[in-house]
């Protein structure tokens, strides 16, 4: 058996009083692609941190390579082979894809002045590396996330780590991409590496790798090979006694009259796209990386100018001009990125979850006071099962799963006629996942019309009514849930219908 290239011995962690790691023994093999398992607050990102020399282990050691790492020294870690691509794109926006890939290293003539073609060229290779066309010039801003998550994973393989530790790299990517970066981390293994892959989603987590390993209260509880990590094992070993299989079934039948009508539908990148959502349906967008899923989105919540076409909402003309607009009209939007689109992360969970409902909080222009909006704001987090130890706790400080839920409570207090929802589960654990699924399916059963973009194909299969599928921005089929499989959407989304209705 090869020798262990990183091990780990006696690790603890605590904050407080709180054990947030326990992890007698762990060895990391060259070659292997290792899956970390857990629900959020399980301990996965403590592990990785200590691992990385991003926190200091309170007991224990690291050793990469058969070098003690210093406790808490990530440069150290970077010194000894570990490159990191996580989930918090820690990349200067200001800075184009090209500068971003560059940091660091040198390019070009090795001249003293900057050699822009140098470090472009670069960059190019960089991202050829794993199959991504990004305009290396743009500056990082101006980049999609999925975009920016493949300049993050270039930027760490171009350091050539012996370790490289992936942490969620394909949760916003669609198939396509999301197959290109799971091919780079097994041609790595196969060069001899040590490749961590953290993930929720369990097909992948089959598909690559060649151990699973499963954190549940900061403990190691299993260790699993390919042939016994199903998904009711890994999903077993995640929440033990609280395990809950997503068992899919039909939705409840939609009503007859259209909430949203779309005809002709023209924005910056999409169109002509035209559909309707009817009461209490729930509607999928499916697509490639780049085929307009989110542009969609955001022009239904008048955050992207519409430049052709028409909208009906509840019969009436609907034409937002700003996102205020759409909630004014009854629209509420759960956005992709959730910590810099849908939340105040150093505010407090009242102030997050009751931001949509002002209006409701006063009376003659008056605002009620604060022991009218804590109750207000206490009953839709029971709602909405958002799990923290007081309303006042920062809403950055709690898990994933619990910050999706407290938007989902936000729109739903204000019970919106159209629920607009783009990657909803992106980054939370399997039982999140579960909760949020049933949220969505109880605000479709009060009669709420809703729409789903997601890069998850099950996703999309599980929840959905019908999907609409977009390709370079247009549709490309209407898929109805009699015709669910993963062959006819992801042939959609590569603008070959196949027979779907169109």
């Amino acid at each position: 058996m090869t020798a262990a290239h990183v091990e780990a011995a006696g690790l603890r962690k605590r904050y407080g009083t709180v054990e947030v790691l326990n992890v007698d023994r762990l060895a990391l093999r060259g070659g292997e692609v290792v899956a970390v398992l857990g629900e959020n607050g399980a301990g996965k990102s403590t592990l990785i941190r200590v691992l990385t020399g991003a926190t200091a282990a309170d007991e224990g050691r690291v050793a990469i390579g058969g070098t003690a790492l210093r406790n808490g020294d990530p440069a150290h870690a970077q010194e000894l082979g570990v490159a990191t691509v996580s989930q918090e794109f820690p990349l200067v926006p200001e800075l184009s894809a090209a500068e971003n890939l560059m940091l660091g290293r040198r390019a070009g003539t090795g001249r003293v002045v900057f050699d822009r073609r140098g470090t472009e060229r670069a960059a190019r290779a960089m991202l050829a590396r794993i199959g991504a066309d990004i305009p290396v010039r743009r500056p990082v801003a101006r980049l999609s996330v999925a975009q920016r998550q493949l300049v993050e994973i270039a930027k760490a393989l171009g350091r050539e780590p012996s370790v490289l530790v992936l942490d969620e790299p394909t949760s916003a990517l669609g198939p396509v991409e999301a197959r290109r970066v799971l091919k780079c981390a097994r041609d790595l293994a196969a060069q001899g590496k040590v490749v961590l892959f953290i993930g929720h989603r369990l097909d992948e987590v089959r598909e690559i790798a060649d151990r699973v390993i499963v954190l549940r209260n900061g403990r190691l509880v299993a260790d699993l090979t390919p042939e016994q990590a199903t998904h009711e094992a890994m999903i077993r070993a995640m929440a033990g006694d609280e395990a809950e299989v997503l068992v899919e079934g039909d939705p409840p039948p939609p009503g007859d009259e259209p909430v949203l009508t779309v005809r002709a539908l023209e924005a910056a990148g999409i169109g002509p796209v035209g559909f309707e959502v009817r009461r209490g349906e729930i509607l999928g967008v499916a697509g490639l990386m780049g085929s307009g899923r989110s542009r969609l989105v955001h022009a239904l919540m008048g955050a992207t100018p519409v430049t052709a076409g028409s909208m009906r909402l509840d019969g009436r003309p609907y034409a937002p001009k700003h996102p205020a607009d759409a909630v004014r009209a009854g629209v509420g939007l759960v956005p992709e990125d959730r910590k810099h689109q849908g939340l105040l992360l150093d505010a407090p969970v009242r102030w997050n979850i009751s931001l949509a409902s002002l209006p409701r909080l006063a009376r003659h222009g008056f605002y009620l006071g604060p022991r009218a909006e804590k109750a207000f704001t206490d009953e839709v987090r029971r709602s909405v099962r958002v799990r923290c130890a007081t309303q006042e706790q920062p809403i950055g400080t709690l898990s994933g799963g619990n910050q999706q839920r407290a938007i989902f409570g936000r729109w739903f207090a204000t019970r919106p006629k159209l629920l607009l929802l783009d990657e909803p589960t992106r980054g939370v654990d399997v039982g999140a996942k579960a909760e949020i699924y049933h949220l969505v399916e109880s605000f479709a059963a009060q009669g709420m019309a809703v729409v789903i973009a997601s890069s998850e194909l099950e996703e999309l299969m599980r929840l959905t009514h019908r999907t609409v599928v977009l390709a370079g921005g247009r549709l490309a089929a209407t898929v109805p849930r009699s015709a669910y499989s993963k062959q006819a959407l992801m042939t959609a989304a590569n603008g070959v219908p196949e027979g779907v209705a169109p």
